[in-house]
């Protein structure tokens, strides 16, 4: 398994890197969009769907 990203927590259950004690197991993340305004017009950039996406 990959090491945690320290400080980063993550909800997205569906994400090949999230792990299941809610941390982000990517080497690094990309969060967008260059346009935001406010936090709901961001994401994570760098999800990527598991192999048992629900």
């Amino acid at each position: 398994m990959d090491k945690e990203i320290k400080g980063i927590t993550c909800d997205a259950k569906n994400c090949i890197y999230h792990d299941k004690a809610e941390h982000c197991t990517a080497g690094h993340i990309n969060v967008g969009s260059h346009s935001a305004k406010n936090s709901s017009e961001t994401k994570c950039e760098t999800f990527e769907c598991c192999e048992n996406c629900e």
